[in-house]
């Protein structure tokens, strides 16, 4: 169990009713949560607010702004989002390109709302505000005359104008009369803090089904197993299904019909998801690591037609596992269970699944003559590492959402 921290600060309409909250990620004293890594925080938020509490708790049913970077607004990991219940903040940092119209076009078309955070008119931007729903004036960066001219020239376009950071009763009648639809700030409210516990996915649990979810073999029923094997990814994945899959006449109750509704392309999305926002950038490296070196293990056995392939892979899943769970590998050998030759093959690097492994991280600290797997050639065997690097940028790519 772990405590998890959302901010919500509420967005009024002209007549001072409710029209939505502004979600924030912070920790147990209202301070910014994560500081430098914008494409970590908005996972976080996405995170935390979706699985662990719910949009409609947190938002009582109304929309809910939440941060996206550039990064997740050109992937595919906000795509399982209640689209209707959401508005995607695209970040001042976000910088406008063909590729970037294009997306929030589609997002657009899905029902999405956008709206532009900090928004200053300058050349280059101007381009977003064709794909706009809410554009968000900041009132402190801006002076008067330079609120004014930003009034002047949005309000012609098919968007509403929030009035963001007001903190005093004149400035919100002032900025009323102006034009503004909607109001942000101190004068209304302080973002609110909400805390609930919640239960964290087990990083091996994670590990495994990052290691089989791009399988092309994988079944249903092995994804299942693997999900149902740790509780708080089974109650994670039912809340992402039921949260997005509002056109379903009923809710989903199993992990088998939440697999099949979203289908393997979100299942991918989702489990990246958990993985950058709960194991951490360092840890995103580590797992790169490892899927090469699972790839690559599992490349080697079907080169020479070793019996067991997916106890290859294990090898290879496991060999960074001391470093990941921050315990002796003895001790987390011992704990789960394993083959006598899995085991002794991460103990000591030994027995064919062993050998494997030693070849593939010879490889990677260019040990030369470490580069030996039975009677396959040096270039084969980097050949296969090359191979198994391009799948596992690939998919961790998809969870980047690069």
């Amino acid at each position: 169990m772990q405590q998890v921290f959302i901010g919500r600060q509420p967005i009024l309409d002209a007549s001072g009713d409710l029209y939505g909250y502004e979600l924030l990620c912070r920790d147990e004293h209202g301070r910014l949560a994560i500081v430098g890594n914008g494409d970590r925080e908005s996972t976080v938020m996405l995170l935390d607010a979706i699985l662990a509490i719910g949009l409609e708790k947190l938002t009582k049913s109304r929309l809910a702004f939440i941060n996206v970077t550039e990064t997740l607004l050109l992937g595919e990991l906000i795509d399982t989002l209640p689209a209707s219940n959401v508005v995607l903040e695209v970040l001042e940092t976000v910088q406008p390109s063909a590729a970037l119209a294009r997306r929030l076009g589609m997002l657009r078309a899905r029902k999405f709302k956008i709206a532009l955070d900090d928004f200053v008119l300058e050349p280059g931007r101007e381009a977003l505000v064709e794909h706009a729903d809410i554009i968000k004036l900041d009132v402190r960066q801006l002076d008067q005359a330079g609120i004014e001219s930003h009034v002047t020239a949005l309000k012609q376009r098919n968007c509403k104008l929030l009035a963001e950071k007001v903190e005093t009763r004149e400035e919100y009648e002032r900025l009323r009369a102006l034009g503004f639809d909607l109001f942000q700030g101190y004068y209304f409210a302080r973002p609110e803090l909400y805390s609930t516990r919640t239960l964290r996915p087990n990083r091996l649990a994670v590990l495994q089904l990052l290691g089989r979810v791009n399988d092309p073999d994988v079944s249903i029923t092995e994804l299942a197993a693997l999900i149902r094997s740790d509780v708080a990814l089974s109650v994670a994945l039912l809340r992402w299904t039921n949260a997005a899959s509002t056109g379903l006449s009923a809710s989903v109750e199993s992990i088998d019909r939440a697999i099949i509704s979203l289908g393997l392309h979100t299942i991918q999305n989702w489990l990246g998801l958990i993985a950058l926002a709960r194991m951490g950038s360092r840890s995103t490296e580590l797992i790169t690591t490892v899927l090469v070196r699972a790839r690559t293990c599992e490349l080697l056995s079907a080169a020479l037609r070793r019996a067991n392939p997916a106890g290859y892979f294990t090898v290879g899943l496991f060999s960074a596992l001391d470093v990941m769970m921050e315990s002796p590998m003895a001790t987390l050998v011992e704990q789960l269970p394993l083959t006598p030759e899995l085991k002794q093959a991460l103990l000591e690097q030994s027995g064919e699944q062993g050998a494997a492994l030693k070849a593939v991280i010879a490889v990677e600290i260019g040990d030369f003559a470490g580069v030996r797997f039975g009677s396959m050639t040096h270039e084969a065997i980097c050949q296969c590492y090359v191979e198994a690097a391009e799948w596992a940028d690939q998919f961790i790519g998809l969870a980047l959402g690069r």
